[in-house]
């Protein structure tokens, strides 16, 4: 088991209201609207997050640019990312079958 597996392990262990709240924070660090394929659509869905939620539901279907590689939450959570492109892809978890 690497880093992010027993990362996504720990929070899958937590109460729900812990997990919520985690994910609060990790989207104060969340450099996706940043990115410039993210669009008015994503902004407007309040979208985001997409490494840990999943893609974008139907805002953005055309990569236009990322930024997912130089993301400050990754790099902090430091577990070992695989992939590096969310918002159409999937989250790292969808990415890596889990």
């Amino acid at each position: 088991m690497d880093k992010f597996e027993q990362k996504v392990q720990e929070v899958m262990e937590m109460s729900e209201g812990d997990r919520n709240n985690a994910i609060a924070e990790f989207k104060k660090s969340c450099i996706c609207p940043t990115c410039p394929t993210y669009n008015e659509c994503a902004k407007d869905a309040m979208e985001g997050l997409y490494c840990v939620l999943g893609k974008s539901e139907s805002c953005i279907t055309i990569e236009k640019g990322c930024e997912c590689p130089n993301c400050p939450l990754a790099q902090s959570l430091d577990v070992g990312m695989e992939n590096n492109t969310y918002c159409i892809r999937g989250s790292e978890m969808e990415q890596r079958g889990m």
